[in-house]
């Protein structure tokens, strides 16, 4: 049994060796994305409140545009 999980590994080694650089790529393009999520995340915390206010100023509008359209 370890003979052959022994085989395993070492047939997956090369391939493991060969993503390395490929996972490093990966790493560094998220770490520099990471300061512009950050941004986009402030940036949506920034408009919450606005959005709040919408909706309830929609939901003070909705009595009245479902009158309107029940008088067309």
């Amino acid at each position: 049994m370890l003979v052959k999980l022994r085989l395993v590994l070492v047939k997956l080694r090369p391939k493991l060796d060969d993503l390395r650089p490929i996972l490093v790529k990966l790493r560094s393009k998220l770490d520099d994305l990471r300061p512009i999520l950050v941004n986009v995340r402030s940036k949506l915390d920034d408009l919450r409140p606005i959005l709040v206010k919408l909706r309830s100023k929609l939901d003070d509008l909705r009595p009245i545009l479902v009158n309107v359209r029940s008088e067309f």
